[in-house]
């Protein structure tokens, strides 16, 4: 009977087998899998394979509530969540994220901090907390921002309480690198301590110039002087490297940034926000606003005696405006290469530069759509523009609307805080075109005398100039006039350059 019931019983289905045996197989396999040997390998420094339990970094509970927290006050952002929406902010709550997700691997969590840390490193800032503070100042797309730069925010105004509650959130946000890269190691313990050494810092500035910008920021704080309730009529220039790093010192340096909310309502009301806070040069562009090129150069350019009498008259114009007065439409003509775009742009900028003044490059692209651009500066209406459109044919097809706009008349009016200057192109032919007659100041260039290019030339060499002698000023003249036809002046700013480049 009993050979019979073996019989039976091993002859079953191995299903049934399974379900007389009950908990103890499933026990059994348990075991089996529980058992099975942790892959572990180490070599260089870095670990690969399988945790066997017995790492020191596993991550605690306390490190992941921690990462779940910091991603709900991101999200939580009423004013300034564009800080984090960028593709720096965005990349550093991934990678923090990117630790919470089930079964994530080793790969994926250091790729996930790789990304933020490039990011990081190519927007140029020493720290997390510097791209933080830098995007707060910065106030793109910011409504609280544009408010407090065009002082049409009241003192008791609600939003003041959500800025602060912002502030707040990003303080708790901006963590010490080497903090984020710990918790990233807690999660991916493969890297080891030399990732985590490496992975901490981000700039590539030498510690001791970090050390001296953050003590130079902390000691020769201008900012601490800024009498909050002071109201300027315009805004200004852009601060300088220097003075960023002041504002930013004197937020972070609040043991609460919340604290901070007046200083930085002030600093919106004195430098404005976005893109035009931070240069002095723009470029229109497809309806927008774009960085132009740097302006220090040109500003710097030496003031030539064969252009004074044009440039006095064109600075007076441009300090007028600058201050609100009434200023006019300004028309450049003359030959090519006689010194146009150097009273445009160089001197122009010089002159209007520390008043706040921006200068806004309307590319020949752009010509048709000068008046879009104006419309667009009369959105900043305590800032200053000057929009500049060079080489222009005239007589300009379809100006109809520009001439109805620089009349001022009707809903295409021309914004009180713009003016337009332009350069005519050495084969325009001004005394047909009806635009003309809508500028207010129309200036002349003409080629240069023996006499004027000899000092423009000098004056263009700088302190090479006493290397010059009559002989070389002859020979110059006669390079000139074999290149262009005539002396002017691009033609000796040309032979000093090719001068000096051997």
């Amino acid at each position: 009977m009993q050979q019979n019931m073996r019989h039976i019983f091993i002859n079953r289905p191995t299903n049934l087998q399974r379900q007389c045996f009950g908990g103890a197989w499933l026990a059994t396999r348990k075991a089996r899998v529980l058992t099975r040997r942790a892959l572990y390998v180490k070599a260089i420094g870095f670990d690969f394979g399988d945790d066997d339990g017995r790492s020191s970094r596993a991550a605690p509970t306390k490190r992941s509530s921690k990462i779940n927290s910091l991603g709900t006050l991101a999200a939580s952002l009423l004013v300034y969540g564009h800080v984090v929406k960028g593709a720096v902010g965005e990349a550093y709550l991934q990678a923090l994220a990117v630790t919470q997700k089930y079964q994530a691997s080793n790969k994926e969590i250091l790729s996930a901090y790789a990304r933020f840390y490039n990011l990081l490193l190519a927007s140029g800032h020493d720290s997390w907390q510097d791209y933080i503070l830098d995007q707060v100042l910065l106030g793109r797309d910011n409504a609280f921002a544009r408010a407090a730069a065009q002082g049409t925010l009241d003192d008791d105004a609600a939003v003041l309480r959500a800025v602060a509650y912002d502030l707040d959130v990003l303080q708790e946000l901006a963590l010490p690198l080497p903090q984020v890269a710990e918790l990233i190691a807690d999660a991916a313990p493969i890297g080891g301590t030399y990732w985590l050494e490496a992975a901490s810092s981000v700039s590539i500035k030498s510690k001791k110039k970090v050390a001296a910008a953050a003590n130079t920021s902390a000691s020769e704080t201008p900012v601490a002087a800024i009498d909050p309730h002071s109201r300027s009529l315009y805004i200004g220039r852009p601060p300088m490297e220097a003075e960023l790093a002041a504002w930013k010192a004197a937020i972070s340096g609040k043991e609460a940034w919340s604290e901070a909310v007046q200083l930085l309502r002030q600093y919106y009301h004195l430098h404005g926000f976005g893109i035009t806070s931070r240069n002095s040069t723009l470029r229109w562009t497809k309806g927008a606003f774009e960085e132009g090129a740097d302006g220090s150069t040109a500003a710097s350019l030496a003031p030539l005696p064969a252009l004074e009498p044009q440039r006095a008259t064109l600075d007076a114009n441009t300090l007028r405006h600058c201050e609100g007065a009434t200023a006019h439409h300004v028309l450049v003509a003359g030959p090519s290469g006689s010194g146009k775009s150097a009273l445009l742009w160089d001197y122009t900028l010089a002159a209007g530069q520390d008043k706040g003044l921006r200068l806004v490059d309307v590319g020949s692209a752009e010509v048709g759509n000068i008046l879009e651009a104006a419309r667009g500066c009369g959105r900043y209406p305590r800032l200053r523009f000057i929009l500049v459109a060079d080489h222009v044919d005239l007589p300009m097809r379809g100006a109809a609307d520009l001439m109805s706009g620089l009349a001022g008349s009707g809903p295409s009016g021309w914004p009180s805080n713009t003016l337009l200057y332009m350069g005519a192109s050495s084969t325009s032919a001004i005394s047909y075109d009806p635009v003309v007659s809508r500028f207010g100041l129309i200036l002349t260039t003409t080629e240069l005398s023996e006499q004027d290019f000899s000092d423009t030339l000098r004056r263009v060499a700088g302190e090479d100039a006493k290397l010059l002698s009559d002989d070389d000023v002859a020979y110059a003249a006669e390079w000139a006039r074999k290149q262009t036809g005539i002396l002017s002046v691009r033609s000796a700013v040309h032979y000093v350059r090719r001068a000096r480049s051997g």
